[in-house]
């Protein structure tokens, strides 16, 4: 059930801020896992001349990558990063594809209820639930910012040890 509509003049400053806070925090969230998305096709349309189009394909033409002559010094790093983009699917989901809704008690404690659905075969769907706070999905999106600040400083290295990048 979506929550009921609220006149401005019903919502307090602070529940408006909260309600900013996971507007912000969702866009870090998706834009992070935006970028290694694109870094993932980038390279793999660099040195396969083929887009993947779904994530795993993507992964694997990363993974594919370290057995390239030449590029064998990088496959513990471009595993690891490629293996740890898993922990943050499932918040990205909900961050992309959901729905948000606040809750806040008389004490003044807040949670996130997210929902959306999810294809759980031709045809038929589930709806997926889950609750977060503020300070949660703060860290969510400092841990996937970090993430991806590593795989595009691993990104930046091959590029420029392997003259991927074209000076402009």
């Amino acid at each position: 059930m979506i929550g009921k509509p609220l006149n401005s003049d019903e919502v307090s400053d602070e529940q408006k801020k909260l309600v900013d806070d996971i507007i912000y925090l969702r866009g870090r969230i998706i834009t992070s896992y935006s970028q290694v998305e694109f870094l993932l096709a980038d390279i793999a349309v660099k040195l396969e001349l083929k887009f993947p189009y779904r994530i795993e394909a993507r992964l694997k033409a990363a993974k594919r990558i370290a057995e390239r002559e030449g590029f064998e010094t990088y496959k513990a790093e471009l595993d690891e990063v490629c293996d740890g983009l898993a922990q943050f699917d499932d918040v990205r989901k909900f961050m992309a594809h959901g729905w948000a809704n606040l809750e806040v008690d008389k004490q003044g404690n807040h949670r996130f209820e997210l929902r959306m659905y999810e294809r759980t075969g031709e045809g038929q769907f589930e709806l997926m639930s889950a609750t977060s706070t503020c300070e949660r999905l703060l860290e969510a999106a400092n841990d996937i910012n970090a993430y991806t600040a590593k795989v595009i400083n691993l990104f930046h290295r091959i590029y420029c040890e392997k003259g991927l990048e074209k000076p402009e």
